[in-house]
């Protein structure tokens, strides 16, 4: 299990607004200032803890200790600020539970609402490392408030990071890079200050976007914070970012690099004394070699993980270690002492309320199951997975999130016009400053502008003509290899693509040492009488979302159509013949796993599959009919159909020769099986309870 981010977010958030937290301090106050000599003090110290946070909090308090009765308060509110600060960096909450009270006594004593509004926003970063997520989103909509009433910049830069943070953490997206945009957008300055902001802010908006499933979009805006972060030697920014940059290098697949990203975050956060930071780029390192398959560096690097866990006292990361630690073992064999682990570690996390993790965690111990062979307790793994997928990313939410990306660039955007018409008007003043002595020149301009606006409009004409029948020419070729229903592949697209594999004389040896391909025919038992039994608007229905659960089980490489009717054809791109009974499992299970749901009915459905692997000789598939070979699958599901349907039925050739190929091509499949020169694999499908069977 990897941890991104958003976990570190909690604490490095403090160490990252350290110094533009110590200006709002500044800036807030009115009449009553702390001395020069103290502010200088304090931001030397903010500035060391970038490196050396235990020096910098030491110093701090002995600045706290000499305080007396008769200091002034703002003094003293500028030195309990930076040491709350400090203590949620460094992890420790008792010491920053102490003096967020004290802060909150002064923001009273003296009505001052900034300090009120930072008392809050600390209390909910609190609350939310603590696991009490709706606590701290409404103790952050009130820091949020008093933001609004102090009116200082600074705190609502703070106060909608945190707001941002918190939603995230509750599977609330939309909402959480609502408050990150809107604590951006204030940013206008160059200083050091405002660049620590736009760190942070580019840091959360990129994580929003991993947890949104789009590791590209947020690379880039990790990109942006980097470079910024190097700019300034923002060096504990810097970690975080590229702790981040690793995550979505993970979900890119790009494991080279998302190791090299963890290792440097690894030293660099040792360096830095960040223990936060060294234990999630450790925790990370395991999960890479869980991916790649090296499950005894994997398992090594857990442990570490729950080492140094224990050290923080983190129950949220002590439970990615113990994840992470089962998951190894189930790679090495251990599967159900490893299993036992994987639970112990959701049951840690459900506590800490961190559903997007779980909602991951159960995918990577559904694909343990599978691999172990463990299908039915595979199955429930998903359906767990996807109850709490379909709770957090549902299509209305990313939408929104799309909407809101699209506003913050326009915004952009808008901004580098501004710049530009700027330079335009000075450019325009000195060009009129000469103008006597261009009237000539201007005539002649004017006479050819004119002759090449008219071309320029001619040509626009055209061209948006063609792009109109460009564009009509495309929803075209989409409607003709499209089915209007389910909007899979129709017969047509298959052809084609059938047409330009057959083209292709050189595949064979650009293919010589990969997978074969294979054809699956699936058809859905029973259908007329659901029909007859529900309607056609039921029927319909059922093709839907059986073509979802399809497309859900694929592999984005695979190409998947509706055959006709309510017959289905799937080709599988390079895939082992070893494997291709656990995909077979796999689509039974997930069409016939559950029923479907249409109005008020619950509607059963099951499908037979008839599969075979290409080519089934010695041959290329591309030397082969494959119209034929597509014939043979069409019959293993008619023995699938004719056995009792809702199970696949595979056909394999013994010791084939050319001719025993040949035979079975020209339709002697009956002849084949009984010679003993074709294997019929059989796989049987989920068992319907006996009320959801019947119609």
């Amino acid at each position: 299990m990897r941890k991104n981010a958003w976990f570190n977010f909690i604490i490095r958030s403090c160490a990252a607004g350290l110094v533009s937290f110590f200006v709002l301090i500044c800036v807030a106050r009115a009449a009553d200032q702390p001395s020069v000599e103290l502010e200088q003090e304090v931001d030397q110290n903010i500035e060391l803890a970038e490196t050396q946070i235990a020096g910098a909090i030491q110093n701090l308090i002995e600045l706290e200790n000499h305080f007396q009765p008769s200091t002034a308060y703002q003094d003293r509110r500028l030195v309990v600020s930076a040491l709350i600060k400090l203590y949620l960096s460094d992890d420790q909450r008792g010491p920053a539970k102490k003096l967020i009270v004290e802060l909150n006594s002064l923001g009273t004593q003296y009505k001052d609402q900034t300090a009120l509004g930072l008392a809050l926003d600390f209390q909910a970063l609190v609350l939310m490392d603590e696991g009490k997520l709706d606590e701290a989103s409404t103790t952050s909509a009130q820091a949020l408030q008093l933001a609004k009433t102090a009116n200082s910049k600074k705190l609502t830069v703070q106060a909608n990071h945190t707001a941002s943070v918190v939603h995230s953490a509750m599977g609330d997206f939309n909402a959480a890079l609502q408050y990150q945009l809107a604590g951006m957008s204030v940013l206008d300055s160059e200083d050091r200050h405002d660049d620590l902001d736009r760190i942070i802010g580019l840091s959360n908006i990129g994580t929003i976007y991993l947890d949104l499933k789009d590791p590209s979009t947020a690379l880039e805006y990790f990109d942006k914070g980097v470079s910024i972060a190097r700019g300034i030697n923002a060096q504990s920014r810097l970690a975080v970012l590229i702790l981040d940059r690793g995550v979505a290098f993970s979900d890119l697949e790009k494991y080279p690099e998302a190791i090299k990203a963890y290792l440097e975050t690894q030293n660099l956060s040792h360096k830095l004394a960040d223990r936060r930071g060294e234990v999630i780029a450790v925790n990370n390192l395991s999960d890479i070699y869980y991916r790649t398959g090296n499950f005894r560096q994997c398992l090594r690097y857990a442990k570490q993980t729950v080492e140094l866990a224990d050290r923080l006292e983190n129950i949220e990361m002590q439970a990615f270690g113990i994840v992470n630690v089962g998951l190894c073992q189930m790679g090495l064999g251990e599967t159900v002492s490893g299993a036992r682990e994987v639970v112990q570690g959701i049951d840690m996390l459900r506590k800490e309320g961190a559903k997007t993790d779980i909602e991951q965690v159960y995918g990577q111990l559904a694909a343990a199951y599978e691999k172990a062979g463990m299908f039915r307790e595979a199955y429930k793994a998903i359906v767990d997975q996807l109850t709490l997928s379909t709770e957090l990313f549902k299509s209305d939410r990313d939408r929104a999130v799309s909407e809101m990306k699209a506003k913050y660039d326009a915004s952009e955007r808008q901004k580098q016009i501004e710049v530009l018409e700027q330079k335009n008007k000075v450019q325009s003043a000195e060009i009129q400053n000469k103008g006597l002595q261009r009237i000539i020149a201007i005539l002649v301009t004017i006479i050819a502008a004119v002759i090449a606006v008219t071309i320029f409009f001619l040509y626009r004409k055209v061209r948006q003509a063609n792009l109109s029948l460009e564009e009509a020419n495309q929803k075209l070729a989409h409607q003709s290899t499209r089915d209007p229903l389910t909007g899979l592949f129709n017969r047509r697209a298959f052809h084609d693509a059938m047409k330009f594999r057959t083209k292709l004389s050189d595949r064979r040896v650009l293919e010589e040492d990969s997978p074969p391909h294979a054809f699956v025919m699936l058809d859905i038992d029973h259908f007329k009488r659901i029909n007859d039994t529900y309607g056609h608007a039921a029927g319909d229905a059922v093709l839907i979302e059986l073509s979802k659960r399809l497309a859900h089980v694929m592999r984005d490489k695979d190409m998947l159509m509706r055959w006709g009717g309510e017959e289905f054809l799937i080709f599988l791109n390079h895939i082992p013949v070893a494997k291709l009974p656990q995909v077979m499992e796999r689509i039974l299970i997930g069409i016939g796993g559950s029923p479907v749901r249409f109005e008020k009915n619950t509607i059963p459905a099951t499908i037979s599959i008839g599969y075979i692997s290409l080519p089934l000789g010695m041959e290329s598939e591309i030397d082969l009919n494959w119209e034929k070979m597509l014939n043979l699958a069409d019959s293993a599901l008619y023995m699938a159909k004719t056995r009792g349907r809702n199970q696949a039925i595979g056909l394999q050739l013994v010791d084939p020769a050319p001719e025993d190929l040949n035979a079975l091509l020209e339709g002697n499949l009956e002849n084949s099986i009984l010679q003993g020169k074709v294997a019929i694999l059989q796989i049987a499908g989920p068992v319907q309870n006996e009320t959801v069977a019947q119609f």
